[in-house]
């Protein structure tokens, strides 16, 4: 694993993750992760660990002494350890059934890494040495429709994805919720970004307030999606927020002709009173939960 700046993003997420894992089967299972892709000693049987990031390293080694997992720290070097092969049984076909999220965890924490916040384009990605582990993770991550490819780039091979929004599944899917959170709004930014220097001769103040507006029904929508409040609203009003949510930069004009294609007629008037409603079971919620 190599050394990051502790203001990265990759670094952000595998600190966060780390952190998230308390229970000893989450532990296990995270570990699992954390060594698959880990170069195995034949005669020690013991796996060959270099962890560079001294937070990592620290976490780590307590997660192994949680789980009751034999290790050997190498004299002299404080970012190699030796974890016994003995006490790790992987299951190829990665069938960990309800701690998959542990695994892909620990396996992102020690080969992952994603685009810096202040890169122009999108991109995650786990590096492994060996073909057999790359096509498992692969094939695994697949069936969950991430559509991630594969790559080799000199002895090592790439398992990525370029999509904003597999990005955003895989952040969820590894228990990232704060990353999750963050990476949303990186996208916003630049799509606010974007849309500022596509659209340079609308005034600066009526384009914030749009991002504003945007940012704020996308929220709201999160939100329903997140505490489940659908019988809350009609199919055509959740029609609406699902449209929204994949487009958030589209107008209300924009929204009208693409639920008119799902035979939903309305106004902009109507959509308006659809967003103020939205707004009030949100803040209901939310009250509510206070009390």
């Amino acid at each position: 694993m190599k050394n990051m700046p502790k203001n990265s993003f990759s670094w952000e997420i595998k600190k966060e993750i780390i952190n998230n894992i308390s229970k000893k089967q989450e532990i296990l299972t995270f570990v699992k992760g954390f060594l698959f892709c880990a170069p195995l000693d034949p005669e020690s049987a013991y796996f060959y660990v270099q962890i560079k990031n001294p937070y990592i390293y620290e976490k780590f080694v307590r997660k192994l002494e949680l789980a009751g997992i034999n290790y050997k720290i190498k004299p002299k070097a404080k970012t190699i350890l030796f974890v016994d092969s003995a006490q790790i049984d992987f299951d190829w076909n990665l069938n960990y059934n309800d701690y998959l999220t542990y695994f892909f965890a620990g396996l992102f924490c020690a080969r992952g890494s994603i685009s810096a916040k202040e890169s122009t384009s999108y991109h995650l990605e786990l590096k492994t040495n060996y073909l057999p582990h790359s096509e498992a993770v692969l094939n695994k991550l697949n069936n969950y429709d991430f559509n991630f490819s594969l790559s080799q780039r000199n002895d090592s091979y790439l398992i990525y994805i370029k999509n904003k929004d597999k990005i955003i599944e895989f952040l969820s899917a590894i228990g990232a919720k704060e990353s999750w959170y963050k990476f949303q709004n990186i996208i916003i930014q630049r799509d606010f970004e974007n849309m500022t220097n596509r659209i340079n001769n609308i005034d600066i103040g009526n384009i914030e307030k749009i991002a504003i507006s945007t940012m704020k029904y996308i929220e709201n929508i999160q939100y329903v999606f997140d505490n489940d409040l659908a019988d809350k609203f009609s199919d055509q009003q959740m029609l609406l927020f699902e449209i929204k949510d994949r487009n958030r930069w589209m107008s209300f004009p924009e929204l009208c002709e693409e639920l008119a294609k799902h035979d939903v007629v309305i106004t902009k008037s109507g959509l308006n009173h659809w967003f103020r409603k939205l707004n009030k079971v949100v803040l209901d919620h939310q009250n509510k939960k206070q009390i």
